[in-house]
């Protein structure tokens, strides 16, 4: 016959049996728009027990500092979701450019070192910009070739963590947009961003060039989860959303959706000049992976998030 204690006990027991049977999963950045929903998605499935750090817990570019806390924590999946992307600062200043090198290439590598010496797998996020933009749409073999500091910043961390090598995939998406992070400094996505500007103005004048694909972040982190779960080969993968579309193109969608009326005027890159160049074309194409659906779905379910 079981006494109360001893229930309690075997409660207790099985608990901490079943935290050792889970899946540590570390996503660093984690308060960030794309981070804030790698939590959410991992944390849904009981079978991981999921860590999500930011800056104040790790600083990715503290090498000592990666080396301990992850000696002490052994996860089995480690997801970096921490980025510098101020692509225009990072052209204007010598400083920030460093310091775009050091999260985006330094910081990356640090995770993938550890990574590999625990055996864990690590995943790590790329952009479109690594690419200069000449072709109409670029597959994962494709050679890159920044134009820009900040493009530079992000190839320096592929290349760092494909040297290091071990169980990796780098994962490389273009124009994010969700639900806000956590983060008082998370970066407001495109769409945001105008729908704050309508309800100031009365027209806009957006751009209608640099055609590339919008990423939904709730979609990128189920993706993510499933190349895990599946057991794709590791390597470079190109997550987007399907329907290659301009800045102008973009606006003219949401404002369509969210059945609002604005005046939106297309114009030339030129006609706002901005430090750092962009591709002019850098549609990533899925090739490894199933194409994530339409962004005009993915557009019309955030849309329900505000």
């Amino acid at each position: 016959m079981l006494r109360k204690g001893n229930i309690k006990i075997i409660i207790r027991n099985n608990m901490a049996k079943n935290k050792l049977l889970k899946t540590k999963v570390l996503i660093t950045g984690a308060k960030g728009t794309l981070g804030s929903d790698l939590v959410r998605v991992f944390k849904k499935d009981r079978k991981y027990q999921v860590f999500g750090w930011d800056l104040a817990e790790l600083d990715i570019t503290d090498k000592k500092m990666v080396k301990n806390q992850l000696e002490k924590l052994k996860p089995q999946i480690i997801i970096n979701a921490s980025a510098y992307n101020a692509v225009d600062k990072a052209e204007e200043s010598r400083k920030e450019f460093a310091l775009a090198k050091k999260i985006n290439g330094q910081g990356p590598e640090n995770l993938a070192n550890l990574a590999k010496q625990l055996g864990s797998i690590f995943i790590h996020y790329v952009s479109d910009y690594i690419f200069a933009g000449r072709k109409k749409s670029y597959q994962e073999i494709d050679k890159p070739k920044p134009i820009s500091n900040y493009g530079k910043s992000k190839l320096e961390g592929e290349e760092r963590v494909k040297k290091v090598g071990g169980k990796f995939f780098l994962i490389r998406t273009s124009k994010l947009f969700g639900p806000i992070g956590n983060n008082k400094n998370s970066k407001k996505s495109f769409f945001q961003l105008m729908l704050e500007l309508a309800d100031k103005n009365k027209e806009l004048k957006v751009i209608n060039e640099e055609l590339s694909c919008f990423t939904y972040t709730p979609d990128l982190a189920i993706a993510t989860k499933q190349l895990i779960e599946k057991r794709y080969p590791f390597g470079i993968y190109h997550l987007v959303n399907e329907g290659a579309a301009t800045w102008f193109e973009g606006a003219k969608k949401l404002f369509s959706l969210a059945k609002k009326k604005i005046k939106l005027i297309p114009v030339s890159a030129k006609d706002f000049p901005r430090p750092a160049k962009r591709p002019k074309y850098s549609v990533l194409k899925n090739t490894k992976f199933p194409p994530l659906r339409h962004y005009e779905s993915a557009l019309k379910d955030w849309l329900k998030t505000l």
